[in-house]
This record gives C-alpha cells, structure tokens and sequence, in this order.
C-alpha cells in the first residue's frame, strides 16, 4: 500500500502540467503492484484538465478497473468528491460512445 498526498506531490490541481506530475507518481507506484491511497486533503478545486492529465490518462492506459481496483480516493471533501464522480461518469459515457 502506497499513500499518495496530492497537494505534496503537485503545486496545484488545476493544469494539465499538475495533472502530469501526479499521473507520474501514480505510475511509478503502480509499477510495484501498489494499491494506492491517493489523499485529497487539504484540497478545494480541482479542474478537468488536471482530472484529464491524471485519472484520465490512467483510465486511457489501463481501462477504468485501475480505479476500481488499484486506486483508493481518500481524505475528500463532499464538493471535491462530486467533481471527481461526475468527471468519471463522464468519462465513462464519451469513452462507451
């Protein structure tokens, strides 16, 4: 089990430079069969380019069971956790389509 804090990993959550940074560091623990915690705390806002550049991109490379079975979000706020749900439904529908 790997944590993975946001907010220490990226210096923000609204580019798709961020975004990258964090789809790196999820990568690198996935390559040892990690189950990853990946910790919003202390975050507020988050935008789809950043979603784009790290989830999406993960989702691109190894389908939507990584974030069923690899990747944990934790540590949300209530508005945060919408914004992440309805970017994945999202996704979900434009990637079937």
């Amino acid at each position: 089990m790997v944590k993975l804090i946001v907010k220490d990993i990226t210096s923000g959550t609204l580019s798709n430079t961020e975004g990258t940074v964090l789809y790196c560091a999820i990568e690198s623990a996935l390559k040892n069969n990690n189950l990853i915690f990946l910790s919003f705390e202390g975050i507020n806002t988050i935008s789809s380019s950043f979603l784009n550049s790290s989830l999406g991109s993960l989702v691109d490379k190894y389908g939507f069971n990584i974030l069923k079975d690899k990747i944990k979000i934790i540590n949300y706020t209530k508005p945060l956790a919408n914004i992440i749900s309805k970017y994945i439904s999202d996704l979900k529908t434009y990637t079937s389509a």
